[in-house]
């Protein structure tokens, strides 16, 4: 799963108007009845429609045989929580609610958790509200297979997870956050949810939010790190980065005690903020945003470039030649870097 949040997101608002005007015309055309709208979730075999499915209310809990399967769920609104298998079978517990239901599959190395709701209005946007039930999964360790969630309101929480496949996490307005985990990759994108990985093992980190907030902490391994927002601050502390790029819009960035080969880090407006960034390079690009704080080393550690219009810059008198390299360019953003050994 690889989705483009902010181009959705930017797609969606194009289409808002538009969409309200639809369904204004919907609602006038059935006198504002909903329950003309109502969808129901299968077809009998005479082709009509029939009733959503009678499932009661209960809290369910199923035990399946770990065999490195591919592990999907998809939510509406619940929580879930994802933690070590004591007896190493994949364990899954869940509520069937009023308002909504799950439906679990478990065929050709793939599991399938899906939340489904009750009341499937054409205009129901109740989803976001309905109320929070938690959804736990067991996985054993050394799981082979990969683990993908997708939620629209829900929370996920990762912890303890050893797992050789990747993780692969969305969220819509749900917080995410992976703690004490290994993974082969770790993909996380959020619209307005935030998100939170610390001490996790990994070949790679990729995560995109539009207005959600990003947090990395002890991230001990040498990896490249991609992080995206839009208007959410960035914070990245206690990292061993092979190379980290960060872009933001307005968002700003806090970095500290990062180290690694490359740094790429670009705004429009938002101001960074560095706290011991030590790299072999660090290139900054802005618009109107600021960058202060300090670099590990001496003066003489670097060779300075920096181009403003009509910025400040603390740089313009460095003669340094060093091997490492500040390369910092703006429109009208400042420049205000400390050298600290």
């Amino acid at each position: 799963m690889k989705k483009n949040v902010k181009t959705a997101l930017i797609v969606a608002l194009s289409l808002f108007g538009t969409g309200i005007l639809i369904s204004l015309c919907v609602l006038f055309s059935v006198n504002f009845d909903l329950s003309k709208l109502s969808v129901n979730h299968s077809t009998a075999p005479n082709g009509e429609a029939s009733a959503a499915p009678n499932i009661k209310a209960e809290y369910v809990e199923k035990s399946i045989e770990a065999s490195g399967q591919e592990i999907t769920l998809n939510l509406i609104s619940s929580n879930v929580t994802v933690k070590p298998s004591e007896d190493g079978d994949i364990h899954i517990s869940y509520y069937n609610t009023n308002e909504t239901y799950f439906e679990l599959l478990d065929k050709g190395g793939e599991i399938t958790l899906t939340q489904r709701s009750k009341t499937n209005f054409i205009l129901n946007f109740d989803f976001f509200n309905y109320e929070k039930y938690n959804v736990d999964i067991s996985i054993p360790a050394e799981h082979g297979g990969d683990l993908e969630i997708n939620s629209t309101s829900g929370d996920i929480f990762i912890s303890e997870i050893r797992l050789l496949g990747e993780f692969d996490i969305g969220s819509v307005s749900g917080n995410i956050t992976v703690r004490n985990s290994t993974a082969e990759n770790i993909s996380a994108e959020s619209t307005s949810g935030n998100v939170k990985l610390a001490d996790v093992e990994t070949a790679g980190i990729d995560v995109d939010t539009v207005s959600g907030e990003i947090s990395l902490s002890r991230i001990p391994k040498f990896i490249p790190i991609s992080l995206e927002t839009t208007s959410g601050e960035v914070y990245a502390e206690d990292i061993e980065a092979e190379n980290i790029k960060v872009e933001s819009v307005s968002g700003d960035i806090i970095i500290t005690n990062v180290s690694g080969q490359k740094a790429n880090l670009s705004t429009s407006s938002g101001d960074v903020d560095l706290n011991g960034a030590d790299f072999t390079a660090l290139i900054f690009n802005t618009i109107s945003g600021d960058i202060s704080g300090t670099v590990s080393g001496s003066s003489d550690d670097y060779t300075v470039y920096t181009s403003t219009l009509s910025g400040s810059s603390s740089l313009s008198a460095h003669r340094g030649r060093g091997e490492k390299t500040l390369d910092l360019s703006s429109t009208s953003g400042s420049f205000d870097i400390r050298f600290k050994n």
